[in-house]
């Protein structure tokens, strides 16, 4: 019974296109979000930094604005003899707050008329320079504290000295403590905007590193649904597996009354048929006819088998035994078929196998199964090698290695299916029935195999004594 795998195909590819375009709407939808918070984290950025950084400038002229107080009139007056002897410690105190906000560029400190009493410019980023206004003392200094300070030139009537500063600079103005006079700030917007681009590169970064953290995590979520969906439709499959098993197993128990006693007598029927007509000099068509029909009788008997085998699996009688006795046995009883076909059965036993723990009918079985599927895909000459052995783990192995073919990577995944074949003549279940059995051991079936260059159906059978273990151990357990 051959059944086509186009049906699966056509779902996993499918479920492949469907996968794809979750992932194509995923991407799009990280995309547009990362577009969306970036533009409201960046609207209006720059004029949300310009007003933050006034207010800082603000917040510090205000302190410098207290200190410079002190200096130039500690008794509440304006004492500009006091300004001029003070002038290093005044340049001090602008030194040291306009090293916290590098956007300033210029210190101007007025008196309440409006009359300039000094500038301090800024010298690179450490340091500048205070000018003492020429206006505020005519051009001299006093001879000493003692002396009266020189009078100021008039302004004229109700006119007052204001500075003029660039259109490029910004102004924050401050009354100092006291109504000694007035502090202005100059803010360039020069720096004012890189300070503004500074931080703007820091709060991207941010934004970059956040939105690489979530996009992370939503990457991982997503990895994460997929497995869980993988596991589903596994779960799914098994699902079926287990429905359509319990399906052959009621239809085998009712296949196996219905049919397998009718076979039989029609087996022996043929076979008394055969020799009554050989005796009497029957013709060779009609002897061959005879045998076709025994044929195809037994290969019905041996479906009624494998159903059976494979639905009703019997209860593992084990015993502790080594494996190349075991395969020997095997080996043994059909070799007789594989002489008939031409082809070669070799046997080659390692050093170091294990004893395992088994059912020997039921893995002769399982070889029997695999053997056959070697012997149908050898041609006429060829050789099939049986290989037992250990494997690195300490379990048994147990290769059968043909020089068939291979297997192509396509339909490597369905060999194992129940009903799965592509002979005209097979069952499907030879393949699955030995999984079935190495697996109720602790074990396992693996395939190697090559385009042109043949297969290896390896069985990995656990010790008798690490079985031994598990089993103390599960008992423990529970």
């Amino acid at each position: 019974m051959a059944l086509s795998a186009s049906p699966r195909s056509r779902s996993d590819r499918q479920v492949r296109r469907l996968l794809l375009r979750a992932v194509a709407l995923y991407l799009g939808l990280v995309v547009v979000n990362v577009t969306i918070i970036g533009w409201l984290f960046f609207h209006q950025f720059d004029q949300r930094v310009i007003r933050q950084k006034l207010l800082d400038t603000n917040a510090q002229a205000e302190s410098m604005g207290a200190l410079i107080a002190q200096e130039m009139g500690p008794t509440g007056s304006l004492d500009r003899v006091r300004i001029y002897q003070r002038r290093k410690e005044i340049r001090e105190v602008i030194s040291e707050h306009l090293a916290k906000i590098q956007i300033v560029e210029s210190v101007v400190v007025t008196s309440m008329d409006g009359t300039q009493l000094f500038r301090y410019e800024r010298h690179g980023t450490h340091g500048g320079r205070l000018d003492m206004t020429r206006g505020a003392f005519d051009g001299t200094v006093p001879p000493n504290p003692d002396s009266p300070p020189l009078a100021l030139p008039s302004l004229g009537s109700g006119a007052s000295l204001r500075m003029v500063y660039p259109a490029t600079e910004r102004v924050v103005q401050v009354p100092l403590p006291g109504s000694l006079g007035m502090l202005q700030l100059g803010v360039s917007p020069g720096a004012l905007g890189k300070e503004s681009a500074r931080l703007q590169r820091e709060a991207a970064l941010i934004l970059f590193l956040s939105g690489l953290v979530s996009v992370l995590l939503l990457i991982v979520a997503f990895l994460y649904v997929l497995r869980l969906l993988n596991r589903t439709r596994r779960l799914e499959r098994d699902t079926q597996k287990a429905e359509r098993l319990a399906y052959v197993g009621t239809l085998a128990a009712g296949l196996a009354h219905e049919i397998r006693n009718p076979l039989n007598a029609m087996n022996i029927n043929l076979q008394m048929l055969e020799e009554d007509l050989d005796d009497e000099g029957a013709g060779e068509e009609t002897l061959s006819i005879l045998r076709s029909s025994r044929d195809e009788v037994h290969r019905l008997e041996q479906l009624v088998k494998d159903f059976l085998a494979f639905a009703r699996p019997k209860s593992s009688r084990k015993v502790e035994m080594l494996p190349g006795e075991l395969v020997s046995d095997a080996v043994r009883f059909i070799r007789p078929q594989f002489e008939a076909a031409g082809v070669q059965l070799d046997l080659v036993q390692e050093e170091g196998a294990p004893v395992v723990s088994v059912d020997p009918s039921q893995i002769r079985q399982a070889l029997f199964n695999v053997l056959r599927n070697a012997l149908e895909v050898s041609s006429s000459g060829g050789t099939v090698t049986v290989r037992v052995g250990a494997t690195d783990q300490g379990g048994a192995r147990i290769d059968v290695a043909d020089r068939g073919p291979g297997i192509p990577r396509e339909i490597r995944g369905q060999i194992f299916e129940v009903f799965w074949s592509k002979k005209p003549a097979g069952t499907g279940l030879g393949l699955p029935i030995a999984q079935r059995v190495v697996e109720s051991h602790g074990g396992r079936i693996d395939l190697e195999t090559s385009l042109g260059q043949g297969s290896v159906f390896r069985f990995v059978l656990p010790s008798a004594l690490s079985a031994s273990v598990e089993t103390e151990g599960a008992g423990e357990t529970a």
